[in-house]
């Protein structure tokens, strides 16, 4: 199974819920943080931006709605989320942990990640799922 962490919020570009990272990285940039808990973000974002590779497809025109996952093995940087995730939680914002065996369309695949295109069906079933819970 592929994990996402991700908020109750749509994103705008995607209209899936909106990643932990990015989320995270708004609140910074808001000024929102103390000086710790950018501390925290910047040592947990540093590491990952080290270990994991930024996917180019992300930025190519039509992608997007693309979403990114973990696979199983990506144990050190779901760590590293884990710590965003408790980050965020620390002022009130629920994060969900989402798993997937189908993201949808692939359009890059490492050792780590999967980036995909959630087909549109898929996005909106798990809307109407997501309403009721």
């Amino acid at each position: 199974m592929l994990v996402r962490f991700c908020l109750r919020r749509r994103d705008a570009d995607s209209h899936s819920p909106q990643g932990v990272f990015q989320a995270a990285i708004e609140l910074r940039d808001a000024g929102q943080l103390e000086p710790y808990e950018e501390e925290w973000l910047e040592r947990d974002l540093g590491w990952l931006r080290m270990h994991l590779p930024s996917p180019d497809c992300l930025r190519d025109e039509g992608n997007h709605r693309a979403i990114c996952w973990f696979k199983p093995g990506a144990r050190q940087a779901i760590d590293k989320v884990r710590g965003i995730v408790a980050l965020r939680e620390t002022r009130g914002i629920v994060v969900q942990m989402v798993t997937t065996a189908d993201p949808g369309t692939v359009l890059y695949e490492d050792k780590w990640q999967v980036v995909a295109k959630p087909l549109r069906r898929q996005a909106a079933r798990s809307r109407r799922t997501r309403r009721h819970t």
